[in-house]
């Protein structure tokens, strides 16, 4: 053999192995998926109208803004202001507030992760007022991110079915 023609086979097997390599990847590249995220997501999904799923995001919303506050708090070692940001998220002040058809919506796994994590808020109050640890209150407060932490991981808020169907388009 010719060394053009043994130059030729060499960058002939080189192609096929880069082809054989690369080709599921290219084919992959250009196959359209038809499908949506969530069918991805393992997560349980809760189904919530628009109204619900708004309401349950501001109350996450405020979820997040009482932990700053009191990771603020914490900072100048103000144990009264701690109570109250806490106590503003705690199981007693919702339950004044409860909004029944987003209750009555929510899984009841759901519902149970939400009611420890309202009445450790509860606690924190009432353990920065009496025992004045911030140390305590924040061990306290990374318990409580846990159960966000918990709850994020086992559930997703999707839309409602007969929502989800009434915003496609009719073909």
């Amino acid at each position: 053999m010719n060394t053009v023609q043994k130059t030729l086979n060499i960058s002939l097997s080189f192609l096929t192995q880069i082809l054989i390599k690369q080709l599921p990847i290219m084919v992959l590249g250009l196959v359209s998926f038809n499908v949506t995220a969530n069918e991805f997501d393992p997560r349980q999904a809760v189904h919530l109208n628009e109204q619900l799923k708004a309401q349950i995001f501001s109350n996450m919303r405020g979820m997040l803004t009482a932990t700053q506050s009191i990771i603020g708090a914490l900072a100048v070692d103000d144990m009264e202001a701690v109570a109250n940001y806490a106590r503003s998220v705690g199981f007693k002040a919702k339950k004044k507030q409860s909004n029944d058809e987003l209750h009555s919506a929510l899984p009841k796994s759901f519902k149970i992760l939400g009611k420890a994590m309202h009445m450790d808020f509860d606690k924190i109050a009432d353990d920065a007022v009496t025992l004045k640890d911030s140390k305590h209150t924040l061990q306290q407060l990374a318990d409580v991110l846990g159960h966000c932490q918990g709850c994020h991981e086992t559930f997703r808020i999707d839309s409602s079915v007969n929502e989800v169907s009434n915003s496609m388009p009719v073909k």
